[in-house]
């Protein structure tokens, strides 16, 4: 069930506010009514992985309960491995077929394998709970808590990676507390504000570069709109940004504040500045429970840092997909990060004019591997930089140019959000309702995308 759907939309979300409205008058049923609606949520793409997601909850719990009275760490260990294990097989299993085979020289078939919606997240969200349980920071909870962290459906598909200690504590709380009228008032403000980045601007932007992407795998792209391909950094911000918001806003309605993921990281003046401001809460994880345990400083010092930093990169490449485009991209990122934290050591800062254009220019650049099925495709768009585009091509894309206005000019959503909402203003009101009727529009033209952060 897409965020931009009618379905989501005009049935879902509105049944399953009104279900949680009725049950909000019994603590006991708050977070239960919360789980069974996720569940359904999260049914409605496949039922037949309803047993994983299910059974990963139960497992881990049931681990947590055990350590909980024998204190052995080894459990943890266990189930963290056990997570992994399953994460491993289902997402990359075939890639590792098409190394081994290319290294065999010989085919070897691909196993009959479909990935479940959202298991990189939820494997995430279980990682994070029992390494912080293990280091002692936290302590066990009951079923429905610990359910409901893991699938609690705003953010159960594609983030933001809410962390145990910024969502337990608000779990089974009154929807109707106190301030609950702003509230909703902001919350409606970030599904509309996501629908629009997602569906007004990072749909057309996918209908504008996805022939050109398509175009890339037949050969070198001679005809100048590799250009245009470099906006495919604006789509993904735009489309994961618009995710982001719109589950945001659905949580805030249902009572609780998920972390915000994004802080217009166009405006970003390093390399560093960026990745403090994209993907936040999977830059905090990687840094977390990746970086901080490879980088002793003890051990090898800063040139452990500079490796740490470039492997941590690697496997986030890799955790957004099996393919060595993602490797690649992960690790370009990396280079680039231990490239800029050795630079004041030997040079001095440019500018920060500068700084930023670089870095704009690398995140766009790279972005091109990112987006891609396979390597030659990437080498037919980047060879095709030596192309310039007509001034025909110039004149299609001038959605490029306004989305890159609103990446550089416009604060963040949240920033935006709390602005609209700072008291009422009936011209607010009718901006947002305006903008509802353009996206239901949009959506009844039938021209909606899946959102790209899906697939990992």
């Amino acid at each position: 069930m897409l965020f931009n759907s009618f379905a989501f939309l005009l049935a879902f979300l509105p049944a399953a506010i009104a279900i949680y409205a009725l049950a909000d008058r019994s603590s006991a049923l708050r977070t239960w009514t919360l789980i069974v609606l996720s569940i359904v949520f999260y049914g409605y793409w496949n039922p037949l992985f309803v047993p994983l997601l299910v059974g990963s909850i139960l497992l881990n719990w049931l681990a947590v309960r055990a350590y909980s009275v024998s204190r052995q760490r080894a459990i943890l260990t266990a189930a963290i491995v056990a997570d992994l294990s399953v994460l491993a097989f289902f997402k990359y299993t075939n890639f590792v077929l098409d190394n081994v085979a290319a290294v065999a020289g010989r085919p070897i078939a691909h196993l009959s394998i479909e990935l479940p919606l959202a298991i990189s997240f939820f494997t995430f969200h279980h990682i994070m709970y029992l390494v912080d349980l293990r280091r002692g920071r936290v302590g066990p909870y009951p079923l429905d808590k610990y359910a409901l962290y893991i699938c609690f459906f705003p953010q159960l598909i594609a983030g933001p990676l809410a962390r145990w200690s910024q969502v337990m504590h608000q779990f089974g709380r009154g929807m109707f507390t106190a301030g609950w009228e702003r509230r909703c008032a902001i919350g409606v403000t970030f599904i509309v504000v996501g629908l629009v980045e997602k569906v007004l601007i990072g749909d057309e932007l996918a209908g504008l570069l996805g022939p050109i992407f398509a175009k890339a795998k037949t050969g070198p792209l001679t005809d100048g709109s590799a250009w245009l391909a470099l906006g495919f950094g604006f789509q993904v911000f735009f489309d994961f940004a618009g995710y982001c918001d719109i589950a945001i806003g659905v949580a805030l309605i249902l009572g609780v504040e998920l972390p915000q993921n994004f802080n217009a990281p166009f405006k970003a003046t390093s390399i560093q500045d960026f990745w403090q401001r994209w993907h936040i809460t999977l830059s905090l994880f990687m840094r977390d429970y990746v970086f901080l345990p490879l980088c002793d400083v003890r051990i090898g010092g800063k040139r452990r840092i500079f490796a740490a930093i470039v492997v941590t990169m690697a496997l986030c490449g890799l955790w957004h997909g099996a393919g060595w485009n993602f490797v690649i991209w992960g690790t370009l990122h990396g280079l680039a990060l231990a490239l800029a934290s050795a630079w004041p050591r030997y040079a001095p800062s440019p500018p920060v004019i500068a700084s930023r254009v670089l870095t704009v220019a690398f995140v766009l650049g790279t972005a091109v591997v990112f987006g891609v099925e396979t390597l030659q495709q990437a080498g037919n768009i980047l060879a095709g930089l030596a192309y310039l585009p007509s001034p025909q091509q110039l004149a299609q894309a001038w959605l490029l140019g306004v989305a890159a206005l609103c990446a550089f000019v416009l604060p963040s959503s949240q920033e935006l959000c709390l602005r609209l909402n700072e008291r009422p203003r009936r011209t607010t009101a009718a901006a947002l309702a305006l903008g509802a009727v353009a996206i239901l529009a949009q959506l009844g033209n039938g021209k909606s995308y899946e959102f790209l952060y899906f697939r990992f």
